[in-house]
């Protein structure tokens, strides 16, 4: 978009710091004056949310106000529907396409921000995140692994590039990053339409994670200057994962994130999730087994 690559780059000041007590609840904040589209020149930064559908839609509001209660910047929700009764959050209206994570790009590149967060709908903010913009100030865009490790073998990256989780991503407005968005979902949707050419040539792809794949081949031909998250700012639900700091985001859904926040973060040493199972875990184990094993008569009863 023309009017994204003309935004002028400076260096990011943080806003000021919440603490932890005054953050627990969102009410104590400022809200952000909603309107149908927030003006660039009054918001250098901001955090972006794509979301098409009532449920999604709904989700990234809830979302968006786990993030108010830490973050003082503007929450922008690119939305498919009409949003009533949310003044702490800015929406502009999209129209969305028959693929979500086609309009999730699309809506990237519609950023009014010079800097820019985006997080999933499903994602759950529990701690400060502002201060990852502070590493464009040396980084176009900085992003997590996904919790699968390197991802599907591609010949066009070399084996250590892995593939990195889009579902939080901050990044800077530059010709560069304009070039690179514009690649990315041009690539997905080649891909979606008839395959990765290294996984499934000839048919389009059965998998929304195709657009991390065309994400990782991209940065690479790009050149980006990329910073890679620790997993403390991109936990995700469901998979094994080592932290030694304070996890900040939860990504994947979960019956009581609140809860599940508490436990992650009872102490910052660190700590493997799921925890290991304790000696009693194990001894409880092992009875429950020895109690459903029942040897076999001679006669066979």
């Amino acid at each position: 978009m023309p009017w994204v690559r003309a935004l002028s780059w400076r260096a990011y000041t943080e806003p000021p710091a919440l603490d932890r007590g005054a953050a627990s609840t969102a009410t104590t904040l400022t809200p952000v004056p909603h309107t149908t589209f927030p003006n660039p020149a009054a918001a250098p930064a901001g955090i972006l949310y794509s979301c098409s559908g009532e449920r999604y839609v709904a989700e990234a509001l809830r979302s968006a106000r786990s993030s108010l209660r830490y973050n003082r910047l503007p929450h922008l929700l690119f939305v498919s529907e009409e949003l009533t009764g949310a003044t702490d959050v800015s929406t502009a209206r999209f129209e969305p396409s028959a693929n979500p994570y086609v309009d999730k790009i699309a809506n990237m590149r519609r950023s009014p921000f010079e800097r820019t967060l985006y997080l999933d709908a499903d994602t759950f903010v529990v701690d400060e995140i502002a201060h990852l913009l502070r590493l464009l100030d040396h980084y176009d865009i900085a992003a997590a692994y996904t919790a699968e490790g390197r991802g599907p073998h591609d010949p066009g990256v070399p084996p250590p590039f892995y593939e990195f989780n889009t579902g939080l991503l901050a990044w800077r407005a530059s010709d560069r990053m304009a070039a690179f968005m514009r690649s990315w979902q041009e690539t997905y949707v080649e891909w979606s339409q008839h395959g990765d050419p290294f996984i499934t040539p000839g048919r389009g792809s059965r998998s929304g994670r195709a657009d991390q794949l065309a994400f990782r081949r991209c940065a690479w031909e790009h050149g980006v200057c990329l910073f890679v998250l620790a997993p403390e700012y991109n936990f995700r639900v469901g998979y094994p994962i080592t932290v030694q700091e304070r996890v900040r985001v939860i990504h994947g859904r979960h019956p009581d994130v609140e809860t599940l926040a508490a436990r992650i973060n009872e102490t910052e040493l660190p700590r493997s999730w799921p925890p290991p199972p304790t000696l009693q875990g194990k001894v409880m184990r092992r009875l429950r087994k020895a109690a459903r094993w029942r040897p076999m008569h001679h006669d066979g009863r």
